[in-house]
């Protein structure tokens, strides 16, 4: 079953004219999001445009012509699909324009958006996921404890620069925390600017802290051009208050959290496979992570936060792949820093978690009673596709 590079592959020579953008390449441009196209394209959106297969090809010489990994969990797929699209008719019909970043350690921040023109004047805003900084995920951890992210004010700003900068519908997508600010800006942009769009992605991104936004005249206004994508066992998509107005996705992994890697999502035809719903495994998360995130009270928070500041700051490590090659020295750092912090504060977060073995558990048991002969159904299927897939 093809995915994002062979949809790349396949549908490369037909151009927007004549298969008009869609969601397998709002799926391809969340991927090479990733990629720090800001060291070859400038923030300015008044600058230029720069033609996509120039871009690209300036990219890959800066990187010495190498395909490389970004991180533990972001592979070097996202610059061989970039390279793969320069090569086509379709893609290399865009210019690319405003690749803007902002990064700082406290207040966690890690935010980037590129802008993306098509050959009709339809304007393309991408926003970037998670990377491989200790700060990235610092900023997600924010969305709980500090009830939203740093990234948030950025989003919005840069939706409106972009709308005022350039007439034509606009398109918003994001994958993963990039999903949630898509979605975060698109619903706190003026009227005016919510009219103009004419579609956004939400790409398995997680939820907010609560569910207000969801209750918003904004949210009701863009409803019908909102397509809210997850995996059928989807982890990060159902994490916080999120809505259950998605389309699940088919996918060629069966775990999880590995399913929220958009290069294993299934593409047909040149459109996305999709399901009629979540699987068991999809919706007991669903359930647990509701169950185990909910449960902690708002004077809880202050406390998680200081013990992830200094976690975070013991570490003394920049990104996810700098600890796990150096993870003895970072655990004893961690170690350290939990013996020096003080007793109370240990106390209370102790008590924070407690229980989330129990209420793992007791969520298990309580999840459906009336599903065994379904999770053993389920079970089958799922060793006959990790077998014959």
């Amino acid at each position: 079953m093809a995915g994002v590079y062979e949809y790349i592959s396949e549908f490369g020579e037909i151009t927007f004219a004549e298969k008009p953008f869609c969601e397998a390449d709002n799926l391809a441009l969340c991927q090479i999001i990733y990629l720090p196209l800001e060291q070859v394209i400038g923030p300015e959106l008044d600058a230029e445009p720069v033609p996509f297969n120039d871009a690209a090809n300036a990219y890959f010489q800066a990187q010495g012509c190498k395909h490389r990994r970004l991180g533990v969990v972001l592979t070097k797929q996202a610059s061989i699909n970039l390279m793969r699209m320069a090569q086509t008719r379709r893609f290399s019909e865009m210019k690319i324009v405003g690749c803007q970043s902002a990064f700082r350690q406290f207040p966690a921040l890690q935010f980037g958006a590129a802008t993306f023109l098509l050959p009709d004047g339809t304007v393309v805003i991408v926003f970037r996921g998670t990377d491989d900084s200790v700060t990235g995920w610092h900023e997600d951890l924010d969305l709980y404890l500090h009830h939203g992210m740093q990234s948030y004010p950025l989003a919005v700003q840069y939706v409106k620069d972009v709308a005022a900068q350039f007439d034509g519908d606009l398109i918003i997508c994001g994958h993963s925390k990039g999903g949630n600010v898509a979605l975060y800006a698109a619903l706190n942009v003026e009227k005016p600017i919510r009219d103009r769009i004419r579609a956004y992605y939400n790409n398995d991104g997680p939820g907010f802290d609560n569910y207000d936004l969801y209750h918003t005249e904004a949210y009701g206004e863009l409803l019908d051009r909102y397509y809210h994508l997850v995996p059928y066992a989807s982890f990060m998509g159902v994490f916080l208050a999120h809505d259950y107005d998605y389309t699940v996705v088919d996918n060629r992994h069966h775990l999880g959290p590995f399913q929220h890697d958009i290069t294993f999502w299934k593409i047909k035809d040149g459109e996305l496979v999709t399901r009629d719903d979540m699987n068991l495994l999809g919706k007991l998360n669903d359930v647990l992570l509701s169950n185990l995130i909910f449960r902690l009270k708002e004077e809880d928070f202050p406390v998680l936060n200081e013990v992830a500041d200094r976690f975070i700051e013991a570490s003394k490590v920049d990104s996810l792949m700098t600890a796990v090659k150096t993870l003895p020295l970072v655990g004893g750092r961690v170690l350290a820093s939990w013996i020096k912090t003080p007793k109370d504060t240990r106390d209370h977060f102790r008590r924070a978690l407690h229980g989330v073995t129990s209420t793992t558990i007791k969520t298990i048991k309580d999840f459906h009673k009336d599903t065994v002969p379904k999770v053993a159904a389920e079970a089958k299927m799922f060793v006959k596709r990790a077998i014959y897939d």
